[in-house]
């Protein structure tokens, strides 16, 4: 043990104990303490110093101290942290801190003793952030002192530091090149502590990495690669491992089984639409570069196709070497055949994408790519010139007479038990009636009970015959490059016409690669076994001359159909080999054609959205325009409605008006009549005002009234009309903007219960109407007070009556009563005049939910060219952003018809 270590295990004191065993330490270094005063000079601090490590052994802490105060030579620097140790030890944090504190010293190894101490003072004192920074000062002193950065390593765990940790772990697996610091960091980000760092972090670790263990690095730069997945700093991932890669050498043998599957999935990722070309073209480049040093050579179809495919589309972009590397290895190597599941994933993307974007890919193209994708399923389209039996051909096989003379292709297959009918439109699958109910551009999916069918797992392509020299626009051109063969029915008494000649050229110019075949029909006209075979080795003859491949089965659709159906079976798998691996990979080319004829389509369609939202915001920026012109109209049509209405009922109350003030005073005055010379004028202004009161009431009441009455339902009828027209207007505007629309977008309906109520409230009115009596004759005018006082004066006195009788009778006639005539005039017609003044909130009432739904198509079509205008501005700002994602699907697609090509051409072609 170093002297050193014995300062740190506080084990100096056993250099006294030499040969004293049986000694204590006490007794030991009492004598040498006293033999050491007996020099004449002498150094006690020594001895002092081993005494402190005794005491503090045994727990004596305050002895150890007084003794370690007391050491004043070399030594003294390793006394002070002895002297913190007991203080830390009697639980005395704060003064233990201030020594470890205050210690001066150029010794390594006693500054990272008191760095550590200090460490785990901090830990107990809850300073984190003291402790940091002494662990971190500790390492800095001598990373490879004894258990220190393991020490930190836990405490960083402990802490859930976890980006401490992983820097630490990057340090020193650098500095030791040691694996097990490799270890620990594969452990941290395989946890998923790796994203917190740039991805150039790593770069010079795993370097190095790589020269110590192949194994351990892949494993490493796989756990990497996993982490940044789906993360911001993917890209950046991306480039720090092309740049690692680079210094791969080509011609290297080692195996990188989990590096070649993550380069392949990172390519995928990267042209799957989320990102765009200028964000990756200065990327993927060298991403194929590494994956053809990781792949293996035999087993690198993917990779090379990949290559090949991304320079058709971006060409320079890759290096020559690069190139030639993928040429060699496609077309001078064996490999297995593409699988049908990248087809049916690069369609599921494009799908997805495609309605990400408000697209949407056709049902029945949807419905076609599930069929093809079966491969258990083999589909045959079966064709012919018209009147060759080709329909009775495919009843015989179904055992029931269900196809006819349909103009749509027809998928015929069995499912078990399964009997139903389908119509596959562009939109959708419905269920259909009758074969014959489909609407135009339609498939129909007809599933039936058939053994011959469901043995075979045939699906036949019954396509509309030929008819006369128009074959390009006959729908079987389209299903024919589908197929994995054509059936072509031909009529036993007529075979092979010049006709059916030209149309299977058009055939064979159209899908050269498709297998034909012949059904020789109706062999039922032929009248014994001599002629039959002389018809079809006829028939052969003739087809062989043009298709030396092809082959001729005889069949009577009339015949048992059973006892065929084994020979055609037969004939069927014998000749267009449904069987072999080359129909998987003929298959997997048809589906990469659907998927072709999708990606133009949804290129086709970025041209069709744009300009449908042109068309959308011009169409609806004209209806907006109609809209407010009919909006304005129809306030200008309220408007006059309450002014044309309300006037013409006040021209009622008015003339009513007019007439009772003009009635009523006369009508007074003529009451004079009620005056006699032998009126009792004591009382005379009394019964005189009842009877004038009376009067008044009844002409209201039996003359006016009734006149108001009809004048007021004839307003009712004429208001009726007016409100009726402006209905019937408006039902007509509908009409004209669902027109528009093509669809019941509007139906503008306003509220006749106004009518109702303004029939029920001046009925109310006219009912309950009362004309109040009022004070005529009791007033307090000159004139009636003196009329009224002479005949309680005068009244008993016979000769007086003849003046009374005078002035009473000349009163009444001449009064003007206009007063009382206006103040009846007011009264009656109060509640006729708080009606008229409704009228207006009435009217506003009757057309409220027409306005409210034109304003609310007008908020409508505002936010429908607001949001068709925000997507062209997007649109044309950022075009790529929907041609990038087709260019990349479009690149994907190349690759795998690269692939199919590769196996096609290389079948057999031997292994190097």
């Amino acid at each position: 043990m170093t002297q050193e270590n014995k300062f740190i295990s506080k084990t100096y004191f056993e250099t006294f104990m030499l040969d004293m065993d049986t000694k204590h330490p006490v007794q030991v270094l009492g004598e040498a303490f006293l033999a050491e005063q007996t020099n004449e000079v002498y150094d006690l601090s020594f001895i002092r110093y081993a005494q402190g490590e005794v005491y503090f052994h045994n727990k004596d802490y305050e002895s150890a101290i007084y003794k370690w105060e007391n050491v004043h030579n070399e030594l003294e620097p390793w006394a002070k942290k002895n002297i913190a140790d007991a203080y830390y030890e009697l639980g005395m944090l704060v003064e233990a801190e201030d020594i470890y504190s205050n210690i001066d010293t150029d010794n390594t190894t006693l500054r990272i003793e008191i760095a550590l101490q200090l460490f785990t003072l901090y830990i107990q004192r809850g300073k984190l952030e003291n402790a940091y920074k002494n662990i971190k000062r500790a390492i800095a002193i001598n990373p490879d002192y004894p258990h220190v950065t393991q020490t930190a390593r836990t405490f960083y765990e402990d802490q859930e530091d976890m980006r401490n940790a992983l820097e630490l772990a990057v340090g020193e697996a650098l500095r030791t090149q040691s694996e097990a610091w490799y270890d620990y960091l594969l452990g941290y980000i395989e946890a998923g502590y790796a994203t917190e760092f740039e991805p150039e972090y790593f770069q010079e670790a795993l370097l190095a990495l790589l020269d110590i263990n192949q194994q351990k690095f892949e494993s490493l730069a796989s756990a990497l690669w996993r982490n940044y997945e789906g993360h911001s700093q993917y890209l950046q991932w991306v480039k720090t491992a092309n740049s690692i890669f680079t210094s791969l050498s080509r011609d290297s043998e080692a195996s990188w089984i989990k590096v070649e599957d993550l380069h392949q999935r990172t390519y995928l990722s990267l042209i799957h639409g989320k990102y765009l070309i200028k964000e990756i073209q200065g990327i993927v480049p060298d991403l194929l570069g590494s994956w053809l040093k990781v792949s293996n050579r035999s087993k690198s179809l993917f990779a090379s196709a990949a290559v090949m495919s991304w320079n058709e589309v971006f060409p320079t972009a890759l290096p020559a070497h690069v190139l030639a590397d993928a040429e060699n290895r496609i077309f001078h190597y064996e490999h297995d055949s593409i699988q049908v599941s990248y087809t049916v994933e690069l369609f599921k993307t494009l799908i997805d994408w495609a309605k990400d974007n408000h697209l949407e890919v056709a049902h029945q193209k949807k419905w076609l790519f599930s069929q093809l994708s079966n491969l258990n399923r083999k589909h045959l389209v079966v064709t012919g010139t018209a009147q060759n039996g080709k329909t009775s051909f495919i009843n015989s096989l179904i055992g029931e007479k269900l196809l006819g003379d349909e103009n749509a292709p027809v998928f015929v297959s069995s499912d078990g038990d399964t009997a139903e009918m389908n119509e596959i439109s562009l939109k959708e699958t419905t269920v259909l009636g009758d074969v014959g109910e489909h609407k135009k551009g339609s498939i129909i999916d007809l599933k039936w009970p058939s053994p011959f069918l469901e043995d075979e797992q045939y699906s036949l392509i019954s396509t509309p015959e030929f008819e006369g020299p128009e074959v390009e626009n006959n729908a079987t051109m389209k299903y024919i490059p589908l197929s994995d063969g054509l059936l072509y029915i031909l009529d036993a008494q007529t075979p092979f016409t010049e006709e059916e000649l030209k149309v299977l050229v058009k055939i064979k110019e159209h899908a050269p690669e498709i297998p034909v075949h012949f059904v020789l029909n109706k062999m039922d006209t032929a009248f014994h076994e001599a002629e039959a075979t002389q018809i079809v080795e006829e028939a052969k003859h003739r087809i062989n001359e043009f298709f030396p491949d092809a082959r001729v089965f005889p069949y009577s659709s009339l015949r048992s159909a059973s006892k065929q159906h084994q020979s055609l079976a037969s004939f069927m798998e014998a000749n267009f080999k449904l069987r072999s691996k080359a129909v998987e990979e003929r298959r997997t080319s048809k589906l990469l054609q659907l998927i072709r004829s999708t990606l133009t389509e949804l290129l086709d369609s970025r041209i069709a959205m744009e300009d449908n939202l042109n068309g959308t915001v011009s169409f609806h920026e004209d209806i907006l325009n109609r809209l407010n012109g009919f909006i304005n109209h129809m306030h200008d049509t309220e408007s006059e409605k309450i002014q044309s209405i309300t006037e013409n009922y006040r021209s009622v109350t008015v003339e009513m008006k007019h007439e009772a003030l003009k009635a009523i005073p006369k009508l007074l005055q003529e009451c004079s009549s009620y005056v006699k010379e032998n009126s009792d004028f004591k009382t005379l202004h009394i019964e005189l005002n009842d009877r004038m009161n009376e009067t008044i009431r009844t002409y209201m009441h039996s003359d006016l009234l009734p006149r108001l009455r009809q004048e007021l339902q004839l307003w009712l009828e004429s208001s009726n009309r007016e409100l009726k027209d402006s209905q019937e207007y408006l039902e007509g505007m509908s009409d004209t903007f669902n027109a528009l629309y093509k669809e019941e977008k509007m139906h503008l309906v306003c509220d006749f219960k106004v009518m109702e109520d303004w029939r029920r409230d001046i009925n109310r009115i006219l009912s309950r109407v009362e004309v109040e009596k009022q004070n005529i004759l009791n007033r307090s005018n000159t004139t009636q007070f003196l009329l009224k006082g002479a005949g309680r004066l005068f009244g008993s006195l016979q000769q007086s009556n003849q003046l009374l009788f005078t002035q009473y009778k000349k009163y009444i006639e001449n009064e003007r009563f206009t007063d009382i005539a206006e103040a009846v005039v007011e009264k009656f017609f109060l509640e006729f005049d708080l009606f008229e003044k409704a009228l207006k909130a009435d009217i506003n009432l009757f057309y409220e939910a027409p306005f409210a739904e034109l304003h609310k198509t007008v908020e409508e079509t505002e936010q429908t060219i607001h949001f068709a205008n925000k997507k062209l501005e997007q649109m044309k700002a950022s075009p790529e952003r929907y041609y990038d994602p087709l260019k990349l699907f479009e690149v994907r697609l190349l690759q795998y018809e690269f692939m199919v090509k590769a196996c096609e051409d290389n079948a057999y072609i031997p292994t190097h």
